[in-house]
């Protein structure tokens, strides 16, 4: 099979399609592989919500993607915590909430107009030759295919054939792939015809419940959590008998009264059991550039979970400086990536697993000194002894109008600030003689 490319590009979601992208914006041809065939339904994903750090990639690719991706997506302009129907924060957002296959399709149109970039869909990865710096794809009628790679670029998922790969034939490299602990289930709504309680530029996290938002296409998208080894049958199950709707319903009204009284109806409820549990893995890899001639990149290097609400801004930013790498470094292209990105696909890791932590129920002293740490942190910031936390420069304003931090930067940010408030807090929940251990309560899935 002759293709006439210096890179593959393995995987045709938002992270390769960006990378594709900068790529050939750096002079060079590129071949995109991808098992599925041409996606076709964009409101088959979804939602996320690009941040500045997405923002700033895509208009480094080209601005009139991100103006088409503004146009397309909806503005969000504060994030609202709500656990157990109490708001306890109110956050001005900067981003733009965008279905991850709009996303796609944004760059996938744009990428199909270079003539240096070309596509091979429903072409499924079997293996690599990795002597011979070849890949073998099978074909929909069962025939093989192999292309040769001079420079490969890895942009498969959080499920990366090619990591798994390099893990087995790659002495020095290694890769830690840990499942979230949970699941989401989805359900979506038209709402109730004019209701004006829920604002549709907010985006609401249910403490650590689910998450309410509102889609491009005018449908509210309400995601709940579900622990599929102690949840009860009502949040587990695939059928939408009456008992386990009504269990559904009252549920929904205990954690999230504004999205049952203004949002959801019957059909809602009854489709959530159509919806299949969404899962994935927190990624971690000792290198991103194994056997020196591939790049990882995207969820393939670095899955996180959907907490931190840096999955796709992670894959666009590492697109972008994979592209950089490429124009500045050309022969050592992905040595000078691993050099820059590394120590920020090992932090989006740290981020991940706090992320993990919150949303599978830490103990109850845990819980509390995470409470009183982030009560240090906003006085802290009210009274300006800091700039800002963590969270004004992902998804807050701040990151609006600063220079975009790295991750790494911002977990050495986060762990000076909090390193000074978690002391007393832990002191605090002593004397206060909050159990450090959660009581282990067996659900009925009756």
């Amino acid at each position: 099979m002759s293709i006439e490319a210096e890179y593959l590009v393995l995987g045709a979601g938002p992270a390769g399609l960006a990378a594709a992208g900068f790529i050939a914006k750096a002079g060079s041809r590129v071949a995109v592989f991808e098992g599925r065939a041409r996606p076709e339904n964009v409101f088959g994903s979804y939602p996320v919500v690009l941040n500045a750090r997405g923002l700033s990639a895509l208009e480094s690719l080209d601005p009139a993607i991100l103006e088409k991706t503004k146009e397309t997506g909806l503005a969000v302009k504060e994030l609202h915590v709500v656990p157990d129907n109490r708001t306890v924060a109110k956050i001005p957002t900067y981003g733009t909430c965008i279905m991850r296959d709009q996303a796609s399709q944004l760059l996938l149109e744009a990428a199909e107009s270079n003539e240096k970039i070309s596509f091979f869909w429903e072409h499924k990865l079997v293996s690599i030759d990795f002597q011979a710096r070849t890949c073998t794809f099978e074909l929909p009628d069962g025939s093989q295919k192999t292309a040769v790679a001079e420079r490969l670029v890895a942009a498969d998922g959080n499920r990366s054939k090619v990591r798994r790969l390099c893990q087995e034939h790659v002495a020095d490299f290694s890769a830690d792939a840990d499942a979230w602990g949970f699941q989401l289930r989805f359900m979506n709504s038209k709402g109730v015809p004019g209701q004006t309680e829920v604002n549709p530029d907010t985006h609401f996290v249910l403490g650590d419940k689910g998450y309410v938002c509102l889609q491009p296409n005018g449908e509210w998208s309400i995601s709940l959590r579900v622990l599929p080894e102690t949840d009860e049958e009502f949040l587990t199950s695939m059928e939408a008998t009456d008992g386990n709707v009504q269990k559904l319903k009252e549920y929904v009204q205990t954690y999230a009264k504004f999205a049952a009284d203004n949002l959801l109806d019957e059909e809602a409820y009854r489709k959530f059991y159509d919806c299949k549990a969404f899962e994935g893995v927190v990624v971690k890899c000792s290198s991103l550039n194994p056997a020196g001639w591939i790049c990882l990149i995207g969820d393939a290097a670095h899955a996180v979970q959907p907490a931190t609400g840096e999955g796709i801004n992670s894959g666009l930013e590492d697109a972008a400086m994979l592209g950089l790498a490429v124009k500045e470094n050309a022969e050592d292209a992905f040595v000078a990536f691993d050099k820059k990105q590394r120590p920020n696909a090992h932090a989006l890791q740290k981020l991940a697993l706090e992320a993990k932590s919150r949303v599978n129920l830490p103990p109850p002293r845990e819980q509390a000194v995470n409470v009183m740490v982030n009560i240090g942190l906003a006085i802290a910031r009210k009274l300006r002894i800091i700039e800002g936390t963590r969270q004004d420069f992902t998804l807050g304003v701040k990151a609006q109008c600063a220079a975009v931090r790295s991750y790494d930067e911002l977990v050495q940010m986060d762990e000076r600030q909090k390193g000074k408030l978690r002391p007393l807090a832990n002191f605090l929940a002593k004397i206060f003689r909050i159990p450090k251990e959660r009581r282990v309560q067996t659900q009925s899935k009756n």
